[in-house]
């Protein structure tokens, strides 16, 4: 019962011709091309928005650079002026140059002010430390 090197029985046998049955090559096309669907699929579902998320995230940072340089530009042009007299002359130019919405640019254009800490009115003092 056994030939060569490898004893086979019958029932091993068996086993292999019906799995060389039913794997032909056709049907180990159809398994590699519905292993590579669902592949397609898995990466749709979870690689792509990864890289969205670090797309939408180097954006952000690029139109929050150009925010800052230009509310930078409008405080030196304007130094006596508060900031809301040339806040929206700021969002214009944002959006001139980013091309994002109005909103985005406006809040974006406030988050600068806010971040140099010019949100403050200049007619608020400082509290004094009491003396004892």
């Amino acid at each position: 019962m056994s030939t060569g090197m490898f004893p086979i029985n019958t029932m091993n046998a068996d086993i292999l011709s019906w799995l060389t049955g039913i794997l032909t090559e056709k049907s180990l096309a159809a398994l590699g091309a519905i292993l590579m669907i669902y592949l397609g699929i898995l990466a749709r579902k979870y690689l792509v928005p990864l890289l969205q998320a670090q797309r939408n995230r180097e954006v952000a940072e690029y139109i929050l650079v150009i925010a800052d340089d230009v509310t930078d530009y409008f405080r030196l042009k304007f130094p006596s002026a508060h900031w809301s007299v040339w806040l929206d002359r700021a969002v214009d130019r944002i959006i001139e140059i980013t091309g994002v919405g109005r909103d985005v640019a406006d809040r974006v254009a406030r988050a600068s002010v806010a971040r140099k800490g010019e949100t403050q009115t200049e007619t608020v003092k400082p509290a004094l430390k009491p003396t004892r």
